[in-house]
């Protein structure tokens, strides 16, 4: 009888949005690995590998920008800001 050591599982992503390249609109796909990321078009042979670590923190700073977006939009400040006496 074999034991297995290690599971081999493989998640892949397509997601519903879409990126334009050479004119024409491509669905991303993302290929979930232990230690990384693959993400390519579709109908693309480009392959590029990016570390977990950098998407949480690409994410981390586009959800303080987006937060700061929809505090513009909606009239809301950022912070709110004391008035000076004198």
């Amino acid at each position: 009888m074999g034991v297995l050591l290690e599971r081999k599982t493989q998640v892949i992503f397509v997601t519903a949005s879409s990126v334009k390249e050479n004119g024409k609109a491509r669905e991303v796909i993302v290929e979930s690995r232990p230690q990384y990321a693959v993400v390519q078009l579709s109908g693309s042979k480009e392959r590029y590998s990016v570390a977990w670590e950098m998407i949480y923190e690409l994410a981390k700073k586009r959800h303080a920008e987006n937060l700061r977006m929809e505090a513009r939009s909606t009239g809301q400040r950022e912070s709110p800001r004391r008035r000076k006496t004198a």
